[in-house]
């Protein structure tokens, strides 16, 4: 059968494969510099050239490429150069020397540009490349930056400016060589605030669809531009735009759940009171009324609320672990099959409501963690999970479980139930140590979002995936080829927090996290929320979509052509939306192609509708 597609962000980005093919060490290690530069492949040293024995502990991608650029290095000072002048040999080896302070001390540009790895020849902060670097520090500074002005994210083979070639000549070095030097740059996703954030911890996110309105809970007062919130807040635009609000006066202690149903959205905690009502760790507020509504009370804290068959059901730390609200008071639905410290989440599978967290099952046998409830009576779905569970998620039609680390073997941070077996199969397990290829540690993954082919994991841990690494945020995604009977594991990072990630929760294009953290992995201020911009449709340079209709050059400073692939399709109508699906442009034309200007918009993701007299295209353009 053939390959399913993957999301652009993903295929572009280093992934690493878990497979269950043995390799040799050293193959495994020409793979991983591939991922820096495929040139690798094309140098007559090959892989014999590789010093194995100083490739030592690198994890993050910094050093990758400071371990490509040492290689590359020693392999060029080996080079016969007996057909090169004596001055063109002093500059090249001058040059070399240049280049082996560069890699020591790993300071490369950042990919804060493009969400796929690529060059990128000066970064925002004015740090150049490695082969920048060299023309800079041989005093052909300009011409690195026409070429970061022209053609930023060229790989050198395409760059079209004839001094280069010139220039290389000059000090003894071919384009082949210099495109081998040139390594691509992983990418960062840029987290962004939203006004600031909270004096406090973030614990749940809820989004009201119909509204756009976020609302976030937690452990805070007020927001940090100083409007009193007290652990609950909406954030909605304004006159002044985006702004959190109070949702009336708040609830008088930690909220750790939040839920939207038929305009209401259901709050659970550690509370007593919520606006104006006396609410016993639950409580609801109508979203059109501006009110709070009293919905009885628990004994202890509610961790998870869910609606199954069309009734409320909460779970916690209150007697009994899972209860359902009949209307006018709570019924404890426990009879005794389960019992220990929380039912930390609930999720409606497969026509049951299945329940996780930290307990266990009175059946005899050795199980935990998970049961299930079937309108009448809780059963147990396998032997559960070998660690407590956080969170569950449905993806691609599969039960999948966010669980605690542990030491030792019986551990797991990510579970998915198998239907055939009717068990937990563990899919992501931490590991102890690190190693070459990936890492896994922390304590636990806490929150799951299914994104399309793509499965987002928040938590409180560290990765290190191909040469990007990350902590607290990461994407996993399994991948089968045709003719391989191997499933593939691909652990993507993909942001860098001071402190843990408790919640996501998704909206358009965008991708809102809450949790302890007060920074991001560049300092700056989000405090405890904020959101990121993930695609799930390619942007190509070279328009290699199979499309009519292309846009060049993409990503772009300013502007872009849109051109027909052929004369006899000509463009009708072009339409622009932003991230968040407002119209910015339109107009109607008959031609094949027309230029386009963004000088007026912010750097972001752009969406172009184009319309031919047959057919009607979509691509995505990115301007930077």
């Amino acid at each position: 059968m053939p390959m399913k597609a993957l999301p652009y962000f993903l295929a572009l980005f280093f992934i690493c494969f878990e497979s269950s093919n043995a390799t040799t060490n050293e193959s495994k290690l020409f793979q991983q510099l591939l991922k820096v530069n495929e040139q690798w492949n094309n140098q007559p040293e090959n892989q014999d050239i590789i010093a194995l024995s100083e490739i030592k502990n690198v994890t993050t991608f910094n050093e990758w490429i400071a371990q490509h650029l040492m290689l590359v290095e020693q392999t060029l000072r080996a080079r016969n150069t007996k057909h090169l002048s004596a001055q063109q040999i002093k500059n090249r080896l001058q040059l070399l020397d240049k280049l082996n302070g560069y890699w020591q001390a790993e300071i490369f540009p950042v990919n804060d540009y493009l969400p796929y790895k690529n060059p990128v020849f000066i970064d925002r902060k004015g740090t150049h490349c490695a082969v920048g670097y060299l023309m800079q520090q041989s005093g052909y500074g300009v011409l690195a930056e026409s070429i970061d002005t022209k053609q930023k994210f060229a790989y050198i083979h395409d760059i079209k400016i004839s001094r280069v070639k010139e220039w290389a000549q000059e000090h003894g070095f071919t384009i082949d060589e210099l495109a081998w030097i040139q390594p691509g740059y992983p990418p960062t996703i840029d987290a962004l605030d939203m006004t600031k954030g909270f004096d406090g911890d973030v614990n749940a996110i809820a989004i009201h669809a119909s509204t756009g309105y976020v609302y976030a809970a937690g452990d805070f007062s007020q927001s940090t531009k100083g409007q009193s919130c007290n652990n609950i807040a909406v954030w909605i635009s304004g006159f002044a735009g985006y702004d959190w609000i109070s949702v009336e006066d708040g609830v008088n202690g930690t909220v750790h759940t939040l839920m939207i149903h038929n305009d209401k959205l259901y709050v659970g905690g550690e509370f007593t009171v919520a606006g104006s009502v006396s609410a016993a760790h639950i409580a609801v507020y109508d979203i059109y009324l501006g009110q709070w509504l009293a919905m009885g009370g628990l004994d202890s804290t509610v961790r998870s609320i869910t609606i199954y068959n069309n009734e409320v059901y909460a779970g916690g730390d209150f007697t009994g672990l899972v209860a359902k609200w009949d209307g006018n008071a709570w019924e404890n639905i426990n009879t005794g099959l389960i019992y220990g410290e929380s039912v930390r989440t609930l999720e409606v599978w497969d026509n049951q409501l299945v329940l996780g967290g930290n307990f266990d099952l009175t059946t005899g046998a050795l199980r935990k963690h998970v049961a299930t409830y079937d309108g009448t009576q809780l059963g147990t779905l396998g032997f559960g999970t070998l660690t407590p569970v956080n969170d569950f998620e449905i993806h691609h039609n599969k039960l999948y479980a966010a669980c605690d680390f542990a030491s030792g073997t019986d551990t797991c941070a990510l579970a998915v139930f198998d239907t055939d077996s009717y068990e937990w199969q563990v899919v992501v397990k931490p590991q102890d140590s690190q190693s070459w290829l990936n890492y896994l540690e922390g304590n636990a993954f806490l929150s799951l979002l299914s994104d399309n082919d793509n499965l987002l994991i928040a938590g409180d841990f560290n990765c290190f995936s191909g040469m990007t690494d990350g902590n607290n945020l990461l994407n996993y995604t399994s991948v089968s080829f045709p003719n391989d009977t191997n499933t593939y594991v691909s652990l993507q990072p993909l942001l860098t927090t001071n402190a843990p990630l408790n919640c996501i929760a998704k909206l358009g294009l965008d991708i809102y996290f809450g949790g302890v953290f007060t920074t991001n992995a560049y300092n700056d201020t989000l405090n405890h929320i904020g959101y990121i911009q993930l695609l799930t449709v390619g942007i190509n340079n070279n328009a290699e979509l199979k499309t009519s209709i292309t846009a060049y050059p993409n990503p772009t400073a300013n502007s872009f052509l849109l051109q027909s692939n052929n004369a006899v399709t000509k463009i009708i109508r072009y339409e622009i939306y932003d991230a968040v699906g407002k119209m910015i442009i339109h107009e109607n034309i008959n031609t094949v192609q027309k230029d386009i200007s963004l000088q007026q918009f912010s750097s972001g993701v752009y969406t172009v509708k184009i319309s031919t007299a047959n057919n009607s295209e979509v691509v995505r353009v990115m301007k930077y």
